[in-house]
């Protein structure tokens, strides 16, 4: 189509006339000053909706109640790749997008152990695969569509355990020829998402936190580093939602 309106521009027709000639009743509706005008919005409009060109439809979740699906569009810019979610008859932007050479993934899952499956979007920021961001969009079970929920979106590297209800996340490599890392770990109160405990270390100290009695983080342990101490280290999780079988892959076009 934009092809179409650049060859029309190129060899047919001066700029008040070319909507005519695409569409002969709206250059007749609209008096032809305003006709280049309409134009231009017309040729944004067509390149907006045509930079999403891969779509995916979710329906079968890794867990939870499937009552509902997912339609998400996804865009590759160079290297960068990004996506929208359709809700209702409107297409909602992401903020989670990947670099480099990774793909985003999306899958169903419920990440607030309601029993509905939630849609999660992840995919890694850099090319070195070190941090993972992620989009949960939570079922609004009433409502009957989904919400963006910011503070669960917020954990980098989130990792979810439906069944034990652990939801973790954190940075396994901050720095400090990879002695620095730190995990937090999470809970749904009454529908809010708190942060239960946290391990971190920089380059001199290991500390760890817990939950006081009025669900403050406080410093129970505090340590100079001993590279010999295996509690000390970063501990990888393998209890967690495998999210990369899972998924659908929005994949780069020349994957």
């Amino acid at each position: 189509m934009v092809w179409h309106i650049a060859q029309i521009m190129r060899y047919h027709h001066s700029p008040p006339d070319i909507i005519g000639a695409l569409c002969p009743t709206f250059g007749a509706q609209y008096p032809p000053k305003n006709n280049a005008m309409k134009l231009i919005v017309l040729l944004l409009s067509l390149i907006s909706t045509s930079v999403y060109g891969g779509t995916l439809h979710l329906d079968k979740a890794a867990t939870g109640k499937v009552r509902q699906a997912a339609d998400i569009r996804y865009a590759n810019h160079d290297e960068k790749q990004t996506y929208q979610l359709k809700i209702g008859k409107q297409w909602i932007p992401g903020s989670c997008s990947t670099s480099g050479t990774g793909n985003l993934h999306a899958l169903l899952v419920d990440m607030n152990f309601d029993g509905h499956a939630d849609l999660w979007v992840t995919g890694y920021t850099d090319s070195q695969g070190r941090i993972r961001c992620s989009d949960v969009w939570l079922w609004d079970a009433p409502a009957k569509q989904y919400r963006f929920n910011q503070p669960m979106s917020a954990i980098p590297n989130l990792d979810i355990s439906t069944a034990d209800q652990k939801i973790e996340g954190g940075i396994p490599n901050c720095g400090c020829a990879a002695q620095c890392f730190y995990e937090d770990s999470y809970a749904w109160r009454a529908d809010k998402l708190i942060t239960t405990a946290r391990r971190e270390q920089d380059c001199e100290r290991y500390r760890e936190y817990r939950l006081n009695e009025k669900d403050a983080l406080i410093i129970v342990k505090d340590e100079i580093i001993d590279s010999g101490n295996p509690g000390q280290q970063a501990i990888e999780n393998t209890k967690v939602v495998d999210w990369q079988r899972h998924a659908k892959i929005m994949r780069k076009p020349w994957e």
